[in-house]
């Protein structure tokens, strides 16, 4: 998982996630891999990951007005057995709130505030539904991820849409070319530390250029925005 932590008590910590995207040309993802694994121990340092997210908004829509900006999406982040999908006994449920993005354009990463919850039993989808939110949209990720100097995460996968709501056996490529997405990011655990992690981000992006560019994402793309139909 990136950046926040997961945490199950009475309440759970904001931490603020800094990050760099990339698109990764399917011809240079092998090369990339081994980069990776030269950079972050060996083949065995690479855990693979499934995810299906689910994105969920308010089932009341806030009438238009200032109050509407205090709407917010949650999304639900179940990570599943790559090599056992279907069986959710093995999977883990995770709440999941990104905030706002600093809009300023000084920083060498892009910088939002992320609290994540783990929900340990009964049915993560009905919770949701508890707490007033409906289903929205949905994707699965499906890559690998390493951790470099056990701060970073560098993520590459490529994302799949659903043919059929909720049914992950149903999944399609969203890019046909079969390119990759790369995510590096690292947890800033108070506004203080923000800085110096978005500086060695920016520096340590020098290690991948014969690869991929990796570049901060516009704030106006990752605001956590509630679009009404």
């Amino acid at each position: 998982m990136a950046a926040g932590k997961k945490h199950t008590g009475a309440s759970a910590p904001t931490h603020y996630e800094c990050s760099l995207y990339g698109l990764v040309a399917k011809a240079h993802e092998p090369q990339l891999r081994t980069r990776l694994e030269a950079l972050c121990g060996d083949t065995k340092a690479a855990h693979h990951e499934l995810h299906h997210e689910i994105s969920c908004v308010p089932c009341v829509e806030t009438p238009p007005g200032p109050q509407r900006k205090e709407d917010h999406m949650l999304r639900l982040r179940i990570e599943l057995d790559p090599k056992d999908p279907t069986n959710m006994d093995k999977a883990t449920n995770t709440i999941c709130f990104l905030g706002h993005p600093e809009p300023r354009s000084d920083r060498g990463a892009s910088v939002r505030p992320t609290t994540y919850a783990q929900v340990f039993s009964g049915n993560a989808p009905q919770f949701l539904s508890l707490l007033g939110y409906k289903f929205n949209s949905e994707f699965v990720r499906k890559g690998y991820w390493f951790m470099y100097r056990g701060i970073y995460k560098i993520i590459v996968s490529q994302v799949y849409k659903l043919q059929e709501q909720g049914n992950i056996q149903t999944v399609h490529p969203v890019d046909a070319e079969g390119n990759w997405v790369m995510h590096v990011v690292a947890d800033a655990m108070s506004q203080e530390q923000v800085p110096r992690v978005c500086e060695q981000l920016d520096e340590l992006k020098r290690l991948f250029e014969d690869y991929v560019e990796l570049v901060i994402v516009d704030h106006a793309f990752l605001e956590n925005k509630v679009q009404y139909s």
